[in-house]
């Protein structure tokens, strides 16, 4: 699958992930007038600009020209560049010129310097700042099609923000400890420097409150560099670095960890993991036997498994469909495991970005339904009636899972599945005492 590029009297080719097209060639002037050069491009588009698939840990970020786009073209013989610019289905420029002798033709895209620092996180910001360079095949004046391949010189991070409070302060250090600051096109080569500061600079930055998400930002490839966050370094690539024209996921701060649950006066560590962005961390294994919602809805030292745990409200025990009969949501996808023809669990997989390796288990806490009652500390707010809700899990077959939210008496005894209390873990604080 390639995309082409074709130009009157130059001509760029790119070979990304749309469809093979034939050259269309425009001949519009010779350029010794020196009125410059006008290019006209065709390109066959797959996929909407920067395209990724959402499910996808890490593959290929696909891209496209927009309208207003800038291929910058130039060759060996001249230290200045040429500027085209994409309208319709064109590049064009009144200042390129055709050569008195061959030369070797080099084009980049978008620029030949490129600033990686404070960027914005969207895929349509990052489509912006996607370095792309290429080089003729054979020396030329011009005077006949230039043709250019196009290559990815650079690689983009997946960010997921895991929660609304913690920290998302991105940068870059290179082998040498120094900081990305951006991309510096090579004179006379198919490819780019990477620019670097003594001081820190951030490549993306988003404040604490309520910004949990997934943002999108480019960074260069082919040379080893660490990921930071914050004050700490939580990732680091080989010496060959990322691939060019890849897309790697990362997370902000950890999505798996344990706690320390005081049981009976002892400590004892207890895991928790997250489903899914901004979400609760849900410990993985139940609090032993059943509890009123009086006593699951304590907190701090007073609580069953002491000040590291809750139990979770009712809008945080969001991995399940409230309405019930689905068995998927935006959050999670949940299958029943049955043993003997029983429902022994409810397993919950994460679906987003960054959780799709991420599982829980809820056991089945009644044999008749082959479901389970699971206290919430949500009070019900009858006035009238003394009750607390509860999730409710019933399964009439292995396709069918009915969830949804009822009101009990606070007296009567049900399952509790705890959750941290910390709203945000930190990477060194992935193991909590």
């Amino acid at each position: 699958m390639k995309k082409i590029l074709s130009f009157v009297l130059a001509a760029v080719v790119l070979a990304f992930t749309a469809c093979s097209n034939d050259e269309t060639i425009e001949t519009s002037g010779n350029g010794q007038n020196n009125k410059g050069m006008v290019l006209v491009a065709t390109v066959s588009q797959q996929s909407s600009r920067a395209a990724i698939d959402v499910n996808d840990k890490s593959g290929t970020w696909k891209f496209t020209f927009d309208d207003n786009d800038n291929v910058v073209v130039g060759n060996n013989t001249i230290n200045d560049y040429y500027t085209f610019t994409k309208s319709g289905d064109t590049f064009s420029s009144t200042d390129a010129k055709v050569t008195s002798s061959a030369a070797d033709w080099y084009a980049y895209y978008p620029s030949t310097n490129i600033n990686l620092t404070n960027q914005e996180g969207t895929s349509a910001s990052a489509a912006k700042l996607y370095a792309l360079a290429g080089k003729t095949a054979e020396a030329t004046t011009g005077s006949t099609p230039l043709q250019i391949s196009m290559d990815a010189k650079a690689a983009v991070l997946r960010i997921v923000k895991v929660d609304n409070y913690g920290p998302c302060d991105i940068y870059l250090k290179t082998a040498d400890g120094k900081y990305v600051s951006g991309l510096k096109a090579k004179k006379n080569e198919a490819g780019y420097d990477v620019v670097t500061s003594d001081t820190k600079v951030s490549v993306f930055t988003k404040a604490k409150e309520g910004n949990a998400g997934i943002y999108y930002v480019i960074v260069p490839a082919g040379v080893k560099i660490s990921v930071c966050n914050n004050d700490r370094c939580f990732k680091t690539t080989k010496d060959a670095g990322l691939s060019a024209g890849k897309y790697y996921t990362l997370t902000s701060g950890p999505t798996t960890g344990t706690a320390t649950a005081t049981i009976n006066g002892k400590p004892e560590k207890i895991g928790w993991v997250q489903l899914w962005i901004g979400g609760p961390r849900i410990a993985t294994e139940n609090v032993k036997g059943t509890m009123s919602w009086t006593e699951a809805a304590k907190t701090g030292s007073a609580y069953v498994w002491g000040a590291n745990w809750r139990t979770p409200t009712k809008d945080e025990m969001d991995f399940v469909d409230q309405d019930g009969y689905t068995t998927k949501t935006e959050n999670v996808e949940v299958d029943a495991v049955i043993e003997n023809k029983v429902v022994t669990d409810f397993k919950y997989i994460g679906v987003q970005p960054g959780y799709t390796k991420n599982i829980m288990y809820l056991p089945s806490t009644d044999p008749k339904s082959h479901g389970g009652v699971y206290w919430s500390s949500t009070d019900a707010g009858y006035n009238d009636r003394y009750e607390g809700y509860a999730l409710n899990m019933i399964v009439d077959d292995k396709y069918k899972h009915t969830h949804f939210f009822k009101s009990f008496k606070k007296d009567v005894p049900y399952a509790v599945r705890p959750v941290l209390t910390k709203e945000t873990v930190l990477w060194e604080e992935q193991d909590i005492k």
